[in-house]
């Protein structure tokens, strides 16, 4: 009896099994294998976070923004204004704007109050300390306002232009612009460093033994090259004359126009007006701001309340906007660039070089790479076809008439 009560035990035993390993193959589960295991729950082990299902984080409620009173500008102020009451008002903006949180901001007005603009100020932006001085000594002490407005590592030149070479005075302050110049090569004795060819005298030594005047009439020099018709070597040499002074046109220079400087930015067109030069009841029209400040003043006008609307009271420090008071076109322009173009630019006008200001299209940053024009490269690269001579012409001939043309600079008022 014993035996066979062994083997029905392990019958049963065997049978438990099976059934256990089918249960959880076929959907029971843990919670099943858990209750024929002896012990329960606490003989299931832990199960790895992994495996569990993702639990949603609880949502949290977004921060409200705490705004702060600012003191803004409520009417355009261009350099050196003294600033008055009325020309201020008090908004409450966001603390997350930048220069709140840095603390560059007034919140009382009497801060601001009789300080000096160093900088323009446009309507409903936030005046800052970098903004204002304390008295024009002040202004004075920091430079020229133009100054601020060049880049780093960059340096501001003048640069001459009428009608023609200052694309007919479409600049603004912000623009782009290339430098176009042409060159005018000829060749030169490398000794004498002249143009070539060199005038000769011929000595006659006979006439120089008795003492008389040896020296032939100067002649420049050409070449030696036989003439089949006469049966003679005869002296060739440049003819033709100048068109300006009459002497002899020794030598027609090859022009060559090449791409020099890229990328210069306008900072000012015409002579820059100082805020201490101006008359009474005037008021220049500073160039654009710099890219940082743009992009601040475009968050902060983002983020700022629109004020009561109320009239204006007490006077307007209105400035008058760039060629306002133009009486005359401009013949300058102010660029900036690095120095080393600056050099390039200085020798090139020091030499006389004609140059054109070429104007980019907004936010242009290419950088172009061109090929020098000359007339051999019209010739060899445009398919420039070069005309047979002819056997009849026109009357007056090709260089005795005047092209069309206007003068560089419109004539005054």
């Amino acid at each position: 009896m014993r035996a066979r009560t062994f083997i029905l035990l392990i019958l049963v035993l065997l049978v438990a099994a099976a059934a256990v390993v089918l249960v959880v193959l076929f959907g029971g589960g843990l919670d099943v294998v858990t209750d024929l295991l002896p012990g329960g729950e606490d003989a299931v082990p832990d199960i790895d976070e992994e495996e569990a299902e993702p639990v949603e984080p609880t949502p949290t409620a977004t921060p409200e923004h705490n705004f702060v009173p600012v003191v803004v500008a409520r009417i355009a102020m261009p350099p050196g204004t003294q600033i008055e009451e009325d020309f201020l008002v008090i908004e409450r903006r966001p603390d997350t704007n930048i220069a709140i949180s840095a603390g560059y901001v007034f919140q009382n007005r009497e801060d601001v109050v009789d300080r000096i603009t160093r900088t323009r100020i446009e309507p409903g932006q936030a005046i800052l300390n970098s903004m204002l001085a304390v008295s024009p000594t002040d202004i004075a002490s920091m430079g020229s306002d133009l100054a601020n407005y060049v880049n780093q590592g960059s340096v501001a030149v003048a640069f001459p232009i009428n009608r023609y070479s200052g694309a007919a005075y479409a600049m603004r302050p912000g623009d782009l612009v290339d430098v176009l110049g042409s060159l005018s090569f000829i060749d030169i004795d490398p000794e004498f460093q002249t143009a070539r060819p060199n005038f000769l005298q011929l000595v006659d030594e006979q006439i120089l033994e008795e003492g008389g005047s040896f020296l032939f009439e100067r002649i420049a020099q050409g070449r030696l090259e036989f003439i089949p018709e006469l049966s003679l070597t005869a002296s060739i040499g440049p003819g033709g004359q100048s068109e300006w002074d009459g002497s002899e046109l020794l030598q027609i220079p090859r022009r060559v126009t090449q791409l020099t400087i890229q990328q210069a930015e306008v900072l000012w067109v015409g002579t820059w007006e100082h805020p201490g030069d101006l008359t009474e009841g005037e008021a220049p029209a500073g160039p654009a701001a710099p890219p940082a400040e743009q992009e601040q003043q475009q968050e902060e006008g983002e983020q700022q309340q629109q004020p009561t609307g109320q009239q204006q009271p007490g006077p307007q420090a209105t400035p008058s906007p760039l060629f306002e008071r133009r009486e005359r076109a401009p013949d300058v322009v102010i660029l900036s660039m690095p120095l080393q173009d600056a050099l390039a630019l200085k020798w090139a006008m020091d030499r006389g070089l004609e140059m054109d200001l070429a104007l980019r299209s907004q936010g242009d940053n290419s950088v172009f790479i061109t090929t020098a024009v000359s007339l051999p490269q019209l010739v060899e690269q445009g398919g420039l076809n070069i005309p047979e001579p002819l056997d009849f012409g026109l009357e007056p001939r090709a260089d005795e008439v005047e092209p069309p043309s206007i003068p560089p600079n419109p004539p005054g008022p």
